[in-house]
């Protein structure tokens, strides 16, 4: 069996007399260049010779899932062949031999026509189409055990009814979106008689919420309670450190690098998706010293260029959503009243406290990256203690017997 020069992986004879040789080959290189531990690759490639001899499968051929999940399946090892076909299967992806589980639904093929439609007419990205995809799917399968034609007012009414259990008003109306727009694109493609995309969005009032920000103090006692013992803990403990301290959204610490600190002008280079520009943020002493640190001790050697990554092999770099799933673990691990919370709390506790410490409204949205002091305000709902503060006395008037003076 070939194996690149560098690779840990310990081949025997027997991987060589494999009809799957080739296979085990990339599969081996594969693993290298995704820095899975030695031990752990032996582990694997073992348990993948085993099963891709036992299987059926003809050699360098694709996959589907349902032949992988019967290649790796073991009585007696039963979650370790799992792993090991999950392995697998990541490479077989990686280079577009495993195909992907067919929708085999009523719809199916109405959703894939209208997945095309968002891609190549209304050029929507991909995570907006999955959305509305998503919408359209749930609606087809719980509302249409019929054709499409037998859709109703009815119908639709019961479905945002169940939709509106658990869903706030705000999300509720992103929602009746997406459903107007597949409606509309039924209607337009003539799969149901009659036009049944003139759905009223619910009402939504501008600054109905409370404010997300946390107070000061409890966000430095969330930071002190991750533990930073490991690559994990520290990984995220920086994480949420510049999301507090600087204001970033999710997306933006998660598409950092390395070089995007600037040790010589003391700076950060923030790439802001949202608005399609470079932020340049000045750094604390006190947050240049602990990427130092991390960088030593909580950043793995040899990592691409990303300063942010998984902590496990495949390394990757991480998602927005990540940050939202290793927000609430730690804010559960925490103990502190904080489990309500998001991520984006810590970017509204960043601009309430420079609100607080007396900074202008216009400079806090240059912080933010904002290009409109409307989206500034919306960080900056006043709290009660604030209010308090700025309350006018009461005037002493004369005691009346009753009624208005």
């Amino acid at each position: 069996m070939i194996i690149p020069h560098k690779s840990p992986v310990r081949i025997h004879a027997r991987y060589t007399r494999s009809p799957h040789v080739a296979d085990l080959t990339s599969f081996a290189r594969w693993l290298t260049e995704n820095d899975y531990s030695v031990d752990y690759a032996q582990h694997v490639l073992s348990r993948a010779m085993r099963s891709l001899d036992a299987s059926r499968v003809p050699p360098e051929s694709t996959w589907t899932s349902k032949q992988l999940e019967t290649a790796f399946r073991h009585v007696q090892h039963r979650r370790t062949y799992q792993l090991a076909g999950h392995t697998f299967g990541a490479f077989l992806k990686s280079v577009g031999r495993l195909i992907p589980p067919q929708d085999d639904s009523p719809h199916a093929s109405v959703l894939a026509a209208y997945q095309r439609y968002l891609s190549e007419v209304r050029g929507l990205v991909p995570t907006t189409i999955a959305q509305h995809i998503s919408e359209a799917r749930v609606l087809v399968r719980h509302a249409l055990p019929k054709p499409l034609k037998h859709l109703s007012a009815e119908t639709i009414e019961e479905h945002i009814e169940r939709r509106a259990r658990g869903n706030s008003r705000g999300y509720l109306r992103l929602i009746v979106g997406y459903l107007r727009a597949f409606l509309r694109y039924c209607f337009d493609q003539r799969l149901i008689p009659m036009r049944l995309d003139l759905i009223d969005r619910p009402a939504s009032f501008g600054k109905e919420l409370p404010p997300r920000a946390l107070d000061w103090s409890l966000v430095q006692k969330f930071l002190r309670s991750i533990d930073r013992r490991d690559r994990s803990g520290w990984r995220d403990f920086m994480m949420l450190h510049l999301m507090a301290h600087y204001g970033l959204r999710p997306g933006e610490v998660t598409r950092l690098a390395v070089d995007s600190i600037r040790w010589e002008s003391r700076t950060l280079s923030v790439e802001q998706p949202k608005t399609h520009s470079c932020l340049t943020l000045p750094l604390m002493d006190k947050t240049l010293s602990l990427l130092r640190r991390y960088l030593r001790e909580g950043r793995r050697h040899g990592q691409r260029g990303e300063l942010f990554s998984s902590t496990r092999a495949p390394y990757r770099p991480l998602l927005g959503s990540s940050v939202t799933s290793l927000f609430r673990r730690r804010a559960r691990m925490s103990g502190l009243p904080i489990a309500h919370a998001s991520p984006y709390a810590l970017r509204h506790s960043f601009a309430m406290r420079l609100f607080a410490r007396g900074v202008g409204i216009k400079a806090i949205g240059d912080l933010l990256g904002h290009h409109s002091l409307v989206s500034t305000s919306v960080y900056l709902r006043l709290q009660t203690d604030m209010l308090r503060e700025v309350a006018l006395p009461v005037p002493k008037a004369a005691a009346t017997t009753g009624g208005a003076v």
